[in-house]
């Protein structure tokens, strides 16, 4: 039986960069793929990047030349993600399926058993499957992975589901020429931001074409004449649709159930989550869980954090764990894109705070309108006791650059009066803040 270092079960961005980091100190590394399409991980191959490059293309090329950049690109990126660890003599990329034996085997289905001094659980999430009848069933039904591959723009799409996915596809696929319809089971969009966001959100979207059924549920597909049929209730009433596809957006859910964790010491929650302590470890000490497979926040850069703490709990000072990471930021990429970090205005309310709320739109920013991109707004909450800043919203294009400065001066303690007369570049959208901060009363 084979003995290895470190056993890294998952291609991920966690994963991946523990299994050069253990390589680097002359261990030696198993790093275990059930697909070489998932080199690299759900990012590359299925999540960030294609999407990312589908939504940069739409009105720069037809839908069916994007899909082809699109795959052009993640086969790249795929490639260099397996040479990357494939340059290493001491470690062996293993393709199949890993089970645990026991709390120091692991089993490649119909291959061997290894066995390792720490096993790293880098599995990832996949897309839910909502309870829907006939949803197994029936022909063009897609998730977000599976629709990115369809060569054909289906004329009409529906999305179940309002959230974060489901939007940033409502927005990209309505620009490529999609009539698109969301099912949303809320009285409106993405509850846990603040209603004036959501509906600026709304707003915005519907003026790109996209139609919302809010209190929506669905309750049976079915196909006719290679169209997809929709039965669903709206405030009680009972309605019927066709489509030319359906994509499930209905959130994600850990990759547990192939693990063979009943086998170890490993507890998972109700969700099928990896429970771990503040520095990644199972119930059994020399397992760790990295990344979407443990829940929380699903960002490849939180897996990527997750990295650094397992290597500083193994190598460094054992400083760093989940509870100091820090204000942590997130972008949806609509257009424009949508990114937020802190607190909303009504989660501070919740919490006690006496605060300051400033608001601008978008279209007072000089390089929004050069852009010709005047939509949006920008948003920050403050304590009105310590000046600092508690969460902060831009809605506006290149927001998901803004907002890691935002989180860097939330970070380091700074108050909103140090952004609002920081000086930056002109024209530029980053400007935009000095305008937001000093609009605090």
């Amino acid at each position: 039986m084979k003995h290895y270092d470190a056993i890294i079960i998952g291609f991920g961005k966690g994963g991946k960069t523990l299994a050069i980091e253990f390589a680097k100190r002359g261990k030696k590394v198993a790093m275990i793929e059930k697909s070489q399409e998932m080199y690299g991980g759900t990012c590359i191959n299925e999540g960030c990047i294609p999407s990312k490059s589908l939504i940069v293309q739409a009105h720069q090329k037809t839908y069916q030349e994007a899909i082809l950049q699109k795959e052009k690109l993640v086969h790249q990126l795929r490639k260099k993600n397996y040479d990357k660890l494939n340059q290493f003599d001491n470690i062996d990329i293993i393709d199949g399926t890993a089970r645990f034996v026991n709390d120091h085997q692991v089993e490649i289905i119909d291959q061997e058993t290894i066995e390792g001094d720490y096993i790293f659980i880098n599995t990832g999430s996949t897309p839910i499957v909502p309870h829907i009848k006939g949803i197994n069933e029936t022909n063009h039904i897609y998730n977000s992975a599976t629709m990115m591959k369809e060569e054909k723009l289906p004329q009409h799409l529906a999305i179940i589901g309002g959230g974060y996915i489901g939007l940033e596809f409502a927005s990209m696929y309505a620009r490529y020429g999609s009539k698109v319809t969301v099912f949303e089971y809320n009285e409106r969009l993405v509850m846990r931001e603040d209603e004036d966001i959501a509906l600026e959100i709304q707003h915005i979207l519907e003026n790109q074409g996209v139609q919302f059924k809010f209190s929506s549920r669905v309750q049976e597909v079915s196909n006719q004449n290679e169209k997809v049929i929709i039965q669903y209730s709206q405030n009680d009433v009972g309605y019927i649709d066709h489509f030319d596809a359906v994509l499930l957006a209905a959130g994600r859910i850990a990759n547990t159930d192939e693990l063979g964790l009943e086998n170890t010491g490993v507890k998972v929650d109700q969700r099928g989550q990896v429970i771990v302590n503040e520095y990644l470890q199972t119930d059994v000490p020399h397992i760790y869980a990295m990344g979407d497979v443990k829940g929380g926040l699903q960002f490849t850069y939180i897996s990527l954090d997750d990295y650094r703490i397992v290597k500083d709990h193994l190598f460094g000072k054992q400083e760093r764990t989940i509870n100091n990471r820090g204000y942590i930021p997130y972008s949806v990429f609509i257009s424009p894109t949508f990114s937020r970090v802190g607190l909303s205005e009504q989660e501070a309310l919740q919490q006690g705070y006496e605060i300051k709320v400033a608001k601008i739109p978008t279209a007072s920013i000089p390089r929004a309108n050069v852009d010709g991109k005047p939509e949006g707004i920008l948003k920050a909450i403050i304590d009105k006791n310590t000046n600092q800043i508690l969460g902060c919203v831009l809605l506006c294009e290149r927001s998901e650059e803004m907002i890691n400065f935002v989180e860097l001066a939330m970070n380091q303690n700074l108050t909103y009066q140090d952004v609002a007369n920081h000086i930056f570049t002109h024209p530029s959208m980053s400007e935009a803040l000095n305008d937001l901060f000093n609009a605090v009363q």
